[in-house]
């Protein structure tokens, strides 16, 4: 059986995650409700059971709201031979719980294929590698992160997979992917930015983000001093004693001193855990 998640650390990791999500799906435009509400925490969050020895460091969680799932997973390994890729992750999702591919479901579980090939007999709103950048950067630009800057260690490839074997023949890809340095590979200099489209509605279907592309990701300093903050001490915390937490073992908190993030701020340290 495992152990039981520490509060202590249960609610730093929750107030960053729903923090990262009220500052940046607006400025990306998700349609999400925002800022969160705290029945909305307590509902959708899970928060992993964290790491914390001599050789792995691991700490982080997801969300689902809506038609929309975040992943969040950080930390550190000392082992060269198993490293690990700390990265941030949004993907829509249909209403089935599967990734979307842009286009409505003709039934609940489609299979991919039948969504592929539907997808690439339509007409494509993304039809050019340029129109491709331009919508890719503009997302990037409304996260906080310097194109230009990214580029200089990142390099770019532009539509990684262009074509699709459909059953007509070869056409077009109806999921357009733009890459920036190498985000999927498990090795310690992993770093960059991967974004899904739809060619079909020109939605941002999935985004993976290495760690040191955004400013704002949630990350916790002395992971092994949090995770040691017993139970029944946490469950005595004033909403103060709590929010001192923050400011303690978080790295990027708050993400901007708004009245919208305060009342979020505000609304986890009353109701995403039990006060006593």
């Amino acid at each position: 059986m495992s152990p039981a998640t520490p509060l202590a650390y249960k609610y730093v990791v929750t107030t960053l995650i729903v923090g990262f999500i009220n500052y940046y799906a607006p400025r990306i435009g998700l349609p999400i409700s925002s800022p969160l509400s705290a029945d909305q925490q307590v509902e959708n969050v899970g928060v992993e059971q964290p790491e914390c020895d001599q050789i792995m460091t691991r700490y982080g969680g997801g969300y689902r709201e809506k038609n929309y799932g975040f992943g969040f997973n950080f930390g550190c390994c000392t082992n060269p031979y198993a490293p690990f890729i700390p990265y941030v992750s949004m993907t829509k999702l249909e209403d089935d719980g599967m990734a979307s591919f842009g286009i409505p479901l003709l039934y609940p579980h489609e299979p991919s294929r039948s969504l592929m090939e539907r997808a690439s007999s339509m007409d494509y709103k993304i039809s050019s590698t340029n129109e491709l950048y331009r919508i890719a950067t503009n997302y990037l630009s409304a996260l906080e992160i310097d194109v230009k800057a990214l580029e200089k260690t990142c390099p770019l490839t532009l539509d990684a997979y262009p074509e699709f074997h459909s059953a007509r023949g070869i056409v077009p890809n109806p999921i357009m992917i733009i890459i920036w340095g190498r985000p999927y590979l498990r090795d310690p200099g992993s770093n960059g930015i991967s974004m899904k489209f739809s060619a079909v509605s020109g939605e941002l279907l999935e985004l993976n983000a290495g760690i040191y592309t955004c400013k704002g990701f949630p990350l916790i300093k002395n992971l092994d001093k949090l995770v040691a903050i017993p139970d029944a001490d946490f469950l005595k915390y004033s909403a103060m004693q709590r929010s001192n937490l923050l400011a303690r073992f978080a790295v990027n908190w708050p993400l901007t001193p708004t009245k919208s993030t305060n009342q979020m701020f505000s609304a986890v340290a009353t109701n995403v855990l039990p006060m006593k």
